[in-house]
């Protein structure tokens, strides 16, 4: 049986070799100025950026990503991700 402290040290090496992996990934796929602006991103609004990461990421795996990503396509991504779902509208009717 693992000791806490060990499991501890090995999830933490694991998330070192994921960023690892990330940022080959971005360096190899995202312009200079698009990796700044998902730096930005990742300060202002963490949750949003993880999830274009993560995108990012699952597509490079994929093979779906042609090219380079400059900073105007990263923004185009961006603007559709951050968009809100379009749902349909509910109404509440109350019958006297």
């Amino acid at each position: 049986m693992q000791s806490s402290d060990q499991m501890d040290k090995e999830s933490l090496e694991r998330r070192r070799q994921i960023e690892k992996l990330k940022q080959e990934m971005f360096s190899k796929y995202l312009t200079k100025e698009a990796r700044e602006r998902l730096g930005n991103l990742r300060l202002a609004h963490p949750e949003l950026a993880e999830n274009v990461e993560n995108m990012l990421l699952q597509s490079a795996l994929e093979n779906r990503i042609k090219g380079v990503i400059d900073d105007k396509k990263l923004k185009e991504l961006l603007t559709v991700l951050s968009e809100p779902k379009k749902g349909g509208k509910i109404t509440f009717r109350r019958d006297k």
